[in-house]
């Protein structure tokens, strides 16, 4: 099995496992009054320590949202009293925003440990395969930079018991593909919008520049941003037609096949630290985390 596929088969599991967990933690969000938006800006703040917390940190990883999407969710959080913003700007959490991250992330934990379908010395070992591939990653050369999956690696907990550490270190893994990604392009003088409208039209999933508009409408950017960005595609030669009926360019397409094989040459590179029996036990435990969530799922 190639490493694209193993990744895939790494998402399903990941995505099995969601399923299982996402549901409890988003009941205790409501009773705590937490939003999954407003825990995941929390969670970025808690992994982001000692450092205080600013737009221009959280825009790092995603430049594809408005930084002052990035503002008012941080302004939101602190008018909540869940964050403290100790200078214009710049956030930390509040006594009471930690306490009840702190809780929501351990009931979310447990959860992720009730359902582990695994034989304990099973899912250790798919925790210490994957841990490899992660030390694996973060000692490479660059690039790409690894300001995500350092980040994400702070949020890790004790290996034991296993599942929530597992949990984790999909997370981090997915942090480094951002990473990969982010040096796949950044250096082609596009903007992250403009890389972001390629990107639909490449996969097919937008028409025009309204079906664009209304597709990105969460990233906090108005539809001028997107106008503009139909044009600088258009002056790269990738898209060609009017704003109702743009289409991709040969030229266009290449360049964003170049940058999705560049986003997986960086991503698997560290994985040549796996072994083919190790690979192989990988994808085992995998297929078996994967089919043991789901069985337990249908079968409740």
């Amino acid at each position: 099995m190639d490493d694209l596929t193993i990744w895939e088969l790494i998402k399903e599991a990941w995505g099995a496992l969601s399923q299982r967990f996402e549901p409890v933690m988003e009941q205790a969000g409501q009773e705590l009054n937490l939003t999954p938006r407003t825990w995941g800006v929390l969670m970025a703040v808690k992994a982001l320590e000692p450092e205080d917390t600013t737009p221009a940190h959280l825009i790092v990883r995603s430049p594809y949202t408005a930084i002052e999407s990035y503002h008012d969710r941080l302004k939101n959080a602190s008018n909540a009293g869940l964050l403290i913003e100790v200078e214009e700007g710049k956030y930390q959490l509040s006594e009471s925003g930690r306490a009840s991250l702190e809780k929501l992330i351990a009931i979310g934990r447990l959860s992720m440990a009730e359902v582990d379908p695994l034989p304990q010395p099973n899912s250790n070992l798919l925790a210490e395969l994957l841990d490899r591939i992660i030390q694996s990653s973060l000692n490479s050369p660059t690039p790409p930079d690894k300001w995500s999956i350092k980040l994400s690696c702070k949020l890790l907990p004790l290996p034991q018991p296993p599942m929530p550490y597992i949990e984790q270190e999909f997370t981090a893994l997915a942090a480094y593909r951002d990473d990969a990604h982010l040096a796949a392009w950044q250096t082609s003088g596009l903007s992250a919008t403009a890389l972001e409208t390629l990107t639909l039209f490449w996969n097919g999933e937008v028409d025009s520049l309204e079906s664009l508009c209304k597709r990105l409408e969460n990233r906090g950017h108005t539809c001028r941003v997107y106008q503009d960005s139909l044009e600088a595609l258009r002056g790269h030669g990738y898209l060609q037609g009017p704003d109702h009926a743009p289409w991709l360019t040969g030229a266009g397409r290449v360049f964003r096949n170049q940058v999705e094989d560049d986003t997986n040459h960086y991503f698997f590179a560290s994985w040549d630290c796996l072994s083919d029996k190790a690979r192989k036990t990988l994808v085992d435990l995998l297929s078996a985390l994967k089919i043991g969530l789901s069985y337990e799922s249908v079968d409740e």
